[in-house]
């Protein structure tokens, strides 16, 4: 099976995200094909869940062969929220933003900020932003650069999978649709460890609905089942995260994400950090082949 990288899923599942302020949360929000099965020992592999999973990574790799990331543009929404010590918001951001494809990915560029148009200042420090990712995506097309190794990588790979038990909990009706319902966990004993990110994935657990007619992944939620130490908890402790992400048919072969929600607890060296996000698309508007490699 061919191997996707965490970035290339996203671009793959619908419209880049941009990281939040963890890696960590991307990498559960894109391999969370799973459920909510009480911690113990766990019961082994159900085939029929197994193979639903296996049909829909096979669905993943044909969408990135169609390239379907380079053919639509999308208005979204984005409201990031923080949280003092007693649960309360102290800090809101809510945005705007055209999402649209450079050179087949995903750009998104900010068109409001708390229900107000961009200043000339901001308006400036956009341009800005979408120049120095043009720059980028065209020294890496010329070989000028290559991407860092990343020790939050994941491999979207018969590795991953191996990782979990899967189980068809059954079938119901999500959004209009049949789907089929999956729950997974993380399987028992030492799971290997071979970079940082492996112990997150080693703690994750959830549950994904998987259309029944196309095999796409119609909904995903998930979350840690216990803590997770950064640099062996030197640095700091993950002590919660979860979320979940929706997507759906804008033609009857095409589906992308519609929505992603995620909130997270993290404790970095003395500073803690409550930090909840909600992303939304609508407006999905399929692009000239001909605009694509450069859209305004």
């Amino acid at each position: 099976m061919k191997e996707h990288t965490v970035v290339q899923v996203v671009r793959l599942l619908g419209q880049k995200t941009l990281r939040p302020v963890l890696l960590f949360v991307l990498t559960t929000s894109l391999l969370a094909i799973a459920g909510g099965v009480a911690v113990g020992r766990a019961p082994a592999d159900d085939e029929k869940g197994r193979a639903l999973i296996r049909r829909a990574l096979e669905r993943v790799a044909w969408n990135g062969e169609k390239q379907f990331e380079a053919r639509y543009r999308s208005l979204m929404t984005r409201e990031v929220r923080r949280f003092n010590g007693d649960g309360e918001v102290e800090e809101s951001d809510h945005g705007d933003y055209e999402v649209f494809p450079v050179d087949g990915a995903p750009y998104e560029r900010r068109l409001s900020i708390n229900g107000r148009p961009l200043s000339q200042e901001e308006l400036e420090g956009e341009a800005e932003r979408e120049g120095e990712f043009r720059e980028n995506l065209q020294r890496m097309r010329n070989g000028q650069s290559e991407p860092e190794d990343d020790e939050n990588e994941v491999m979207f790979n018969e590795e991953l999978i191996d990782r979990y038990v899967f189980s068809l909990v059954g079938e119901e009706t999500w959004r209009n649709r049949s789907s089929y319902k999956i729950s997974f966990r993380p399987r028992d004993g030492n799971l290997p460890v071979r970079r940082r990110v492996d112990r997150a994935l080693n703690k994750a657990r959830g549950q994904v609905w998987i259309d029944a007619e196309t095999f796409e992944a119609a909904r995903v939620e998930f979350e840690l089942i216990d803590r997770v130490r950064l640099w062996w908890g030197a640095l700091g402790t993950i002590a919660e995260a979860r979320g979940s992400l929706d997507r759906a048919p804008v033609s009857d072969d095409i589906w992308v994400q519609i929505q992603y929600e995620t909130y997270t607890d993290v404790r970095v060296l003395f500073q803690r950090t409550r930090r909840a996000e909600l992303r939304q698309w609508r407006d999905h508007q399929i692009v000239e082949t001909s605009r694509v490699q450069g859209l305004p």
